[in-house]
């Protein structure tokens, strides 16, 4: 006859000695999961990267990256995504299980669930049923608890997107209810992240990962049976014999002893945990537990030689991403200049150019300007030199005079920044009455 797992651990005795490694694959977890939360905090408010959107670029360090920066960006990206494959074809779906932040928000919520309003109050079911609170928890009060740990935790981790695209002191000026005047819709953006983390907490958790999910299948088209999986000992298989510990442990409702190349499985590892658990706590089961990580067959050299080959193409472009990336950063202009016509400006007309100089340095910087090949008389500079107090934009006005002679004028703009950047513009101007062009 079938007896319940959790019954049958109630029932055997504890040995005072322990299988080596036992629970540490959870405890290891646990640890990658807040060492990722807390990078997710730290990386913005320290400021090694965020995103600009008043400026349409990203900010590394005290620098800002542009578009047209095409080495740093490319050079990133190819890094991140070539490095995110080879990690695909080796561990499979583990950032599912060890980095993915949503999982660990799913996992404290089932958590929580468990403890305040019974196991089978867990989550909502596809299938229609509808949980079932536990009888002697069926209190408001344990309610009231869960439903108040929900928005709370909601409420703090709804700050962590609103970091890579707020510097951290108009976060806490929105928190401490002094808003400045970059941060008067930032109400509205943070009530809809509220919004998403509190429904995922309470209501979606795991569906994401077993339905919704797309990132995983993306992961699953680098998986193989040689990437890292679930081993089951089925030489010992009389162990399980009215067993279904691991099963039970799996919140995504896997057999961990029938994993597919194709399945939900995240390589969690709390399978192996609760077997290793459960065979430590009995004086009948011998050894460590019947499930382990592997990879691929037993002959390891085989193994690495298949990882090799599968992530040759993806380490090929890793290489030529960071060539790219210590291109760009060699290459890296911290100022812009550019020089065109103000036509389209208003208060302007056909004789007006514009010098348009730009910080991409959060830090302030002075520029002073000079204009070669018409004389001083032809010309007009609104000013000489500016002060950029940090990374933005400042127009400088080019007035040419009415009286300058027909004809094609070739002119330069030099531009010089007080730490030592030089760069100059050239110009074509055809004047013809009041009207010019620029090459």
């Amino acid at each position: 006859m079938s007896v319940n797992a959790n019954e049958q651990l109630k029932n055997i005795s504890v040995r005072e000695e322990h299988v080596p490694g036992a629970q540490s694959v959870r405890a290891w977890r646990r640890a990658s999961q807040y060492l990722v939360i807390t990078l997710l905090v730290l990386i913005p408010v320290t400021g090694l990267f965020r995103i600009d959107p008043m400026a349409g670029a990203f900010r590394l360090l005290d620098y800002q990256v542009w578009f047209s920066d095409i080495f740093i960006v490319m050079g990133f990206w190819l890094m991140v995504a070539t490095g995110l494959i080879f990690m695909y074809s080796w561990a499979g779906s583990v950032f599912c299980g060890w980095i993915c932040p949503q999982n660990t928000i799913s996992e404290w919520a089932n958590a929580l669930t468990a403890r305040l309003l019974g196991r089978r109050a867990l989550m909502m079911d596809v299938t229609g049923l509808k949980m079932q609170v536990a009888r002697r928890k069926d209190a408001w009060i344990n309610k009231a608890m869960l439903g108040t740990a929900f928005l709370l935790v909601s409420m703090l981790f709804a700050i962590i997107p609103l970091l890579y695209f707020f510097s951290p002191d108009v976060i806490w000026s929105f928190l401490t209810f002094h808003p400045v005047a970059s941060a008067e819709n930032l109400l509205w953006i943070y009530s809809v992240c509220v919004l998403v983390v509190l429904v995922d907490a309470s209501v979606m958790r795991h569906l994401v990962c077993k339905y919704m999910c797309i990132y995983r299948i993306w992961q699953h088209s680098f998986k193989t049976r040689d990437t890292l999986h679930i081993a089951y000992d089925e030489s010992r298989s009389d162990h399980c014999l009215n067993c279904t510990y691991c099963e039970d442990s799996c919140f995504l409702d896997i057999d961990p002893r029938q994993t597919l190349v194709f399945d939900s499985c995240i390589n969690c590892g709390d399978c192996v945990a609760a077997c290793d658990h459960l065979h430590t706590k009995s004086k009948k089961m011998q050894g460590p537990g019947l499930l382990s990580f592997a990879f691929g067959e037993s002959d390891k050299k085989s193994n690495l030689g298949s990882l090799l080959s599968r992530t040759k193409a993806a380490t090929s472009v890793t290489f030529i991403g960071a060539v790219c990336f210590v291109i760009g950063v060699y290459t890296y202009q911290p100022y812009s200049l550019v020089v065109d016509r103000t036509e389209l400006m208003q208060g302007t007309s056909a004789l007006d150019y514009r010098i348009n100089i730009a910080n991409k340095r959060y830090q302030p910087a002075q520029f002073r300007f000079v204009v070669e090949g018409l004389p001083a008389s032809m010309f007009k500079l609104g000013h000489d030199a500016v002060v950029l107090e940090s990374a933005e934009r400042k127009d400088v006005m080019l007035h040419f005079s009415p009286d300058i002679e027909k004809g094609l004028h070739r002119l330069t703009v030099h531009a010089e920044s007080d730490d030592g950047w030089k760069k100059s513009f050239k110009v074509v101007y055809f004047a013809q009455g009041n009207r010019g062009m620029q090459n």
